[in-house]
């Protein structure tokens, strides 16, 4: 039973850990499902979206802007000579 005390222990801490640490799941998703940012400046904040589908109908593309998560053309910012 002594043998079995040290085993029972980094169980406990192996799954106390797991859980104050948060979800593996969680921290691979918010990389997977959050879009690039926006290359340029958006050009209009009102139309929000979660995934690039919402965007593609309107020839757009989804990405993140200081407004939010929002479809615009995202095209490169053109060089300044």
């Amino acid at each position: 039973m002594a043998s079995l005390l040290p085993l029972q222990f980094l169980l406990v801490l192996c799954v106390a850990l797991q859980l104050l640490s948060g979800s593996l799941k969680e921290r691979f998703l918010k990389y997977i499902l959050e879009p690039p940012p926006c290359r340029s400046e958006p050009e209009n904040c009102s139309k929000f979206c979660t995934v690039q589908e919402d965007c593609k109908a309107q020839g757009l593309s989804c990405c993140s802007a200081f407004c939010g998560t929002i479809c615009s053309l995202n095209r490169p910012p053109e060089p300044s000579e």
